[in-house]
């Protein structure tokens, strides 16, 4: 064996690795509890009560909603007022300083009582962290977008208004709301135009038909829901491609894989006989008039031949097969006919896909993305939408961060004033998925940015609740300052084989999408967990200096770019010790190791030497 291929080790988990976490740190107070203090609280409080009032008289055990605003100083979970909310508990929270709580008229009189005369020290602590409590009102639930299109474009969304309601963490709770929702939009005459769409337990939506922007109010006053939108709608990214003047030969040595990969896109040309002979299996949604092959066809190149086609050196190539879904219609008007998707719609084609595939094709393509969702403190319907679906199906779907589409491209290092123009967007911040980023290839003189640098175009991190987000990069492409791409895309091929070269995270997906089914066929039996850990892993540690030494990289990077040799994934190097702690951690405890298998040749005078990551 070579010393540059040397094994990783496994180690299994033990009993008493596992321990207990222990019981919360010292009360902390943000301030002085004062009777003006306790009389503002108990305001708000009181408040509440009024604004819930005819929620309340219908009956009193009905939920309803309140926010506590914290200061900035007490956003860490320790100090979450959870002993002031011992009566009414918090189901949620949105942004770091804002949270959610359950309420209805005894818990408010209750805690109106215990703020007034507290019962224990954290409780007085508590009540100084807080800065506000407030209802949830009618026009907060309204999405900009949705006010902003029913303005412009009424007729578009009508018909897929979407609601979201709060979930109480109590089945009684939310039967009870649902029940009290259902007779409201009896009352305002909707019995007949909504509805319910459920995934799972947690994601529950109601698509519903309106006829004016006062209904939408109508509907955000409704106790319960959370969320007044509209269900968005997907068509392939718009891409600039060139023809090249490269000449590759694709019968290079590659190896015939029995894995599927499944690309959920505008389908993959039959007029490719490079990919043709691949492709097992095709689900068609879109009328054969709006399809257009161009940007599944280059995704499925990239899997099967992007690294030959783009002078990267890889010493196996696999060719895997495809089961190809034509679900997303074309959005360019110099093609052909346009249409869209709407989010409903694509979310039970993939249901429906999974159901079909998912016991033989584990690996899912995504590269979509819409570009007025950006992604922000709170969770993308579509995002957790694709969490359930891996979960539920044992799949593993890589999605791409997004392009920045308005002009101006971002630079390296990026300007100062780009604000939130270039965040990532919806479905990126699914948690389960593989996002993607991009990183240049090539560059000239006059290109936006150099080989390895964030690609101009590249959407960036973090995810919901500052997730990394992008997990990794890859090759996507880069630009010239004069917005032409000619020598600085990467390669792929069109619907009739010929070499093309393109933009966007849409191609760096597939990269790394490739990498994750390489190490799938190496493991004699791959878990798609640790596939995707050694994937991470991998790109972590090829892009130490570049994330230790600039921290704040790690949002236009994620952990870095993986390999493109298997081999160097999956094995080590002699100057390297790679364990893999496979266990399983459940709340409430954390894994420690006190016997950490640390090697004896770095171990000096009862010292450890050298570098863990």
């Amino acid at each position: 064996m070579s010393e540059n291929n040397l094994p990783i080790k496994l180690v299994l988990p033990k009993t008493d690795d596992i321990i207990p976490n222990k019981g919360g740190g010292e009360v902390k107070f943000f301030g002085e509890v004062t009777p003006e203090l306790k009389k503002e609280i108990t305001g708000k409080l009181e408040n509440l009560l009024l604004f819930y009032a005819d929620v309340f008289c219908e009956s009193e055990n009905i939920p309803a909603v309140g926010k506590i605003t914290v200061k900035p100083e007490a956003i860490a979970k320790s100090h979450k007022p959870s002993d002031l909310c011992r009566k009414c508990p918090i189901i949620g929270s949105e942004d770091l300083d804002e949270i959610y709580i359950k309420v209805n008229k005894r818990n408010i009189q209750e805690t109106i009582e215990m703020v007034k005369n507290p019962p224990s020290k954290r409780f007085q602590a508590n009540m100084t962290a807080i800065v506000d409590i407030q209802p949830i009102k009618a026009e907060e639930k309204i999405s900009p977008l949705l006010k902003n299109l029913a303005e412009k474009e009424f007729n578009s969304i009508k018909k897929i208004i979407k609601l979201k309601f709060f979930d109480f963490n109590d089945d009684f709770d939310n039967a009870q709301i649902w029940e009290y929702v259902k007779r409201k939009l009896k009352e305002y005459h909707f019995e007949d135009k909504y509805k319910l769409i459920s995934y799972g337990n947690q994601i529950n939506f109601l698509k519903i038909e309106i006829e004016s922007y006062e209904d939408i109010v109508k509907l955000s006053s409704i106790n319960g829901v959370k969320t007044v939108g509209f269900f968005q709608e997907y068509s392939l990214p718009r891409n600039d491609y060139s023809i090249t003047k490269s000449k590759h030969i694709l019968n290079t040595e590659y190896r015939d894989s029995d894995i599927t990969i499944g690309i959920i896109d505008g389908g993959i040309s039959v007029d490719n006989q490079f990919l043709k002979p691949y492709i097992i299996a095709r689900e068609e949604y879109v009328n054969k008039a709006y399809q257009n092959p161009n940007h599944a066809t280059f995704i499925a190149s990239t899997i099967q031949y992007g690294n030959v086609l783009n002078d990267i050196p890889s010493p196996s190539n696999y060719r895997f097969k495809f089961v190809d879904v034509i679900a997303v219609p074309n959005s360019d008007e110099k093609y052909g006919l346009t249409d869209s998707v709407t989010e409903y719609d694509l979310m039970e084609i993939i249901e429906e896909v999974m159901e079909k595939y998912s016991s033989s094709t584990k690996i899912w393509n995504l590269s979509l993305g819409i570009r007025e969702k950006t992604c922000d403190s709170s969770m993308s319907d579509f995002g957790m939408f694709l969490d359930y679906i891996q979960d539920k199906y044992h799949v593993q779907i890589f999605v791409s961060s997004g392009n920045i589409e308005q002009l101006p491209y971002r630079s390296w290092p990026p300007q100062k004033d780009l604000g939130e123009h270039d965040r990532l967007i919806s479905p990126a911040d699914s948690v389960r998925a593989i996002t993607v980023g991009s990183v240049a290839l090539f560059d000239s003189a006059d290109s936006f940015v150099k080989r390895n640098e964030p690609s101009p175009f590249s959407c960036r991190g973090p995810g919901a609740n500052y997730i990394v987000k992008p997990d990794i990069v890859d090759y996507g492409g880069n630009c010239s300052t004069s917005y032409q791409i000619d020598s600085l895309g990467v390669r792929g091929l069109d619907p009739f084989g010929k070499i093309v070269e393109g933009n966007g995270t849409s191609y760096s997906t597939p990269r790394a999408l490739q990498k994750y089914a390489s190490i799938y066929e190496e493991m004699l039996s791959p878990e798609p967990l640790l596939v995707k850990a050694m994937l991470i892993h991998s790109a972590r540690m090829s892009s130490r200096e570049l994330i230790d030494e600039h921290p704040d990289n790690i949002k236009y990077y994620g952990f870095g770019i993986a390999s493109a040799n298997t081999q160097d994934i999956l094995q080590c190097s002699k100057d390297c010790v790679t364990i893999v702690f496979k266990q399983k951690i459940s709340q409430g405890s954390h894994l420690e190791m006190y016997d950490f298998p640390y090697p004896k040749s770095l171990i000096r005078d009862n010292k450890y030497f050298g570098e863990i990551g």
